[in-house]
């Protein structure tokens, strides 16, 4: 992922889950999508190919849900919020 300041590109690739041992496998073919998401003021794009592409998001304001989402984040990493550990569930071999 290549991030800076105010936008990112995530690469993003389908093949290597053929090579696992998965419940389900998801191949995108062609897939082009845009948004434009209001609530986190930003426009989102995602292109793939042949199950190799690409996600490109560009955030032109910063709102109110974005700076809380932002504090909340950092109140988390700097031990601010206690953070409970839920247990375990084994769904054995499924």
């Amino acid at each position: 992922m290549i991030e800076r300041e105010n936008w990112l590109i995530e690469f993003c690739e389908d093949w290597s889950q053929f090579f696992e041992s998965c419940n389900w496998y998801t191949f995108r073919v062609c897939m082009i999508e845009f948004e434009n998401d209001t609530i986190l003021g930003g426009y989102e794009a995602t292109i793939v190919l042949l199950g190799v592409g690409f996600r490109w998001r560009w955030n032109y304001t910063e709102t109110e849900a974005m700076t809380q989402i932002v504090k909340d984040v950092d109140d988390i990493k700097s031990g601010r919020v206690p953070i409970e550990r839920l247990p375990e569930i084994n769904l054995g071999d499924r």
